[in-house]
């Protein structure tokens, strides 16, 4: 049986990932994830998420932010 907590804070998303919420007041529309995936990411989230590029070549796709309505790869050099 699932927890009160995990059923409560669950938000159902098209690709297997992870809601963020900033308040319990927050909307799922607006709530953050945290998703995987191979190739670049093409799903339209809310600012502030992050996706993990699973088949990445190199550090610079490895890892995907979501700013300003798109996806920004962010620099993996050190």
């Amino acid at each position: 049986m699932a927890s009160k907590f995990a059923s409560r804070h669950r938000k159902p998303i098209a690709a297997v990932g992870l809601g963020v919420r900033t308040s319990k007041s927050e909307l799922d529309a607006s709530t953050p994830t945290i998703t995987a995936g191979a190739g670049a990411p093409s799903e339209a989230e809310p600012n502030g998420s992050i996706y993990l590029r699973t088949n990445a070549a190199n550090a610079d796709e490895a890892v995907y932010s979501r700013i300003g309505g798109s996806w920004v790869a962010l620099d993996g050099a050190p």
